[in-house]
């Protein structure tokens, strides 16, 4: 008894002298380990590094801050992320790593917490790193602008404690840092810079891939899951042949354009258009070559991207750190990759909220409906040109007479609803999709089946200070439970059919069949709302 004690005692010991020299997870400033109890530490080695995870009293294991590339900084500010070297070292991976550099938005939890250019980093919830579950990836929204892994919203504790799967939530670089083509001025070290977030994207799904087995995840059942920018991702990475093979399964919440064409907009040249951005971003900086850009500070980048926000009218920042495509990280026409076969090996989980725009109305926006009206007649809606086909747009409103939010729907119909339709039945060509409609309201009066109102029953965080912001307070624990099935059955079989509720039909140009989700036994409705379909499709392009 006494020798097992002792050996205990010095176990232990060596635990602590590990771990009080530990750096976090991303490499930044040194802890100690207060209050925590040793037996709660679990290891996972990889070839960069043993990682020490906390055991939960909910039986999850939590691996924060991993980083999954080297960090953007210094001379590789700007440049394709590089890989991981090999390392013998042992880290705490306790706390979060630094959220991408951003604006600050109180509707943005992630904004919130620590920021910095040292943001390439994921994190894991694992029951059990010995197993082989599926394994579900997340990737956060935000218009490739704002949000983070950090956000409490996409804490995975909670889905994991309920639901035997390993989660994974990662970061990528935002705005400037992300989505900015120095590749006139850099050179070839530089050439890729326009899309370095999706690049960022496409690393950690490699991370994935060879190492996610040491945290008890499968990584030949890989499913990505995102919502807003994080669904549009999706789209993106199912397109381009540089993630052929990292994930087998997808379900993309209110994701959407993609770079979907509007009609007229064949004639748009994205490569053109990021050149002049990156010209204009010079001119307000007043540099003129790339080590004039590399010697500013990160803060001073950030600013001087608000600045060109600013005189380009772009108040959200939106439009000016577009994504882009470039012919390498994303095809010149997404949707047409798609139509031509382009990620036929993915099953889908799809769908958009009934009131996607009213999620708008969180900044302090009362006039939403009337100031799209007036934008509309401008020949944009929330500052995306409507191409040449206006008198598609002005059909669908004439058949909207009695609504009184009819250029709200309109919003949200031509930026979510109607591209993911046309993504979903081009992909129903080649593989099983199916498609959702989320009809549950908010309890904020306004807001209804707004955009993300479904994310606190994705990740079960009702609790959760985001949560409250935009759907509200006391939330249905079954419809938190219910959405959590359906995601993880889809995760585990490629149907989204769950126990007691009625089967799901696959999405076809026959049926439409489209599944409602809200608080009560989930429905089947096949083509709902079709007048935004017959009116609106011919707004949008596809190449042949």
């Amino acid at each position: 008894m006494k020798k097992n004690l002792f050996a205990k005692v010095v176990s232990t010991l060596v635990i602590m002298m590990m771990l009080i020299t530990l750096s976090t997870g991303t490499g930044s400033a040194m802890q100690t380990v207060v209050g925590t109890d040793f037996n709660d530490i679990v290891i996972a080695k990889t070839p960069y590094g043993s990682y020490a995870g906390l055991l939960k009293d909910s039986g999850v294991i939590s691996f924060l801050g991993v980083p999954y590339a080297k960090q953007p900084i210094g001379e590789l500010r700007w440049k394709e992320a590089q890989p991981l070297g090999r390392s013998n070292s042992l880290v705490k991976a306790y706390v979060f790593g630094n959220t991408s550099l951003q604006p600050i938005d109180q509707n943005e939890q992630a904004s919130l917490t620590d920021q910095g250019e040292d943001c390439l980093s994921l994190n894991v919830w694992t029951k059990n790193t010995h197993s082989r579950k599926p394994t579900m990836v997340f990737i956060h929204g935000g218009a490739n602008v704002s949000g983070g892994s950090a956000d409490s919203l996409y804490n995975g504790e909670n889905f994991v404690k309920n639901n035997d799967v390993v989660m994974v939530t990662i970061n990528y670089r935002l705005g400037p840092f992300g989505f900015l083509d120095l590749s006139e001025i850099g050179g070839p070290e530089y050439a890729n810079s326009r899309n370095l977030g999706v690049l960022d994207q496409i690393a950690a799904l490699k991370w994935v891939q060879k190492n996610i087995s040491r945290f008890g995840g499968d990584p030949n059942n890989v499913t990505v899951f995102g919502e807003s920018a994080g669904g549009s991702a999706i789209i993106r990475l199912m397109s381009t042949p540089l993630a052929d093979g990292l994930f087998q399964k997808a379900i993309i919440e209110s994701g959407g354009p993609a770079n979907l064409k509007v009609a007229g907009g064949k004639d748009v040249d994205e490569t053109a258009q990021s050149k002049i951005m990156a010209q204009k971003f010079l001119e307000v900086t007043g540099k003129k070559t790339i080590e004039e850009l590399q010697a500013l500070s990160a803060h001073d980048v950030e600013m001087y991207a608000g600045k060109l926000a600013d005189a380009l009218g772009d108040t959200m920042d939106v439009s000016t750190w577009a994504v882009k495509a470039d012919d390498y990280a994303i095809p010149l026409d997404v949707f047409k990759a798609i139509k031509n076969g382009a990620g036929s090996d993915i099953k889908v989980l799809i769908g958009t909220n009934e009131d996607e725009i009213n999620y708008f109305k969180l900044y302090d926006w009362p006039t939403l409906e009337s100031d799209l009206a007036d934008e509309y007649k401008g020949g944009t809606i929330l500052g995306k040109p409507m191409g040449t086909n206006t008198v598609a747009a002005d059909k669908y409103i004439a058949s909207q007479e009695g609504n009184q939010q009819k250029y709200t729907d309109f919003a949200g119909e031509f930026w979510l609803r109607q591209p993911s339709m046309i993504f979903a039945e081009l992909q129903s060509k080649y593989n099983d999709v199916y498609m959702y409609s989320w009809a549950w309201d908010s309890k904020v009066p306004g807001l209804g089946a707004c955009h993300a109102v479904e994310l606190p029953f994705v990740f079960g965080n009702l609790k959760d200070i985001s949560a409250a912001r935009f759907a509200g307070n006391d939330l249905p624990v079954e419809l938190a439970t219910k959405t959590q099935a359906i995601w993880t059955k889809f995760a585990y079989t490629g149907n989204p059919s769950i126990k007691g509720e009625v089967a799901w039909p696959k999405y076809n140009l026959e049926t439409r069949a489209t599944m409602i989700i809200d608080n009560q036994a989930l429905k089947v409705a096949n083509d709902p709302k079709p007048e935004g379909r017959l009116y609106l499709r011919d707004m949008f392009y596809i190449g042949n």
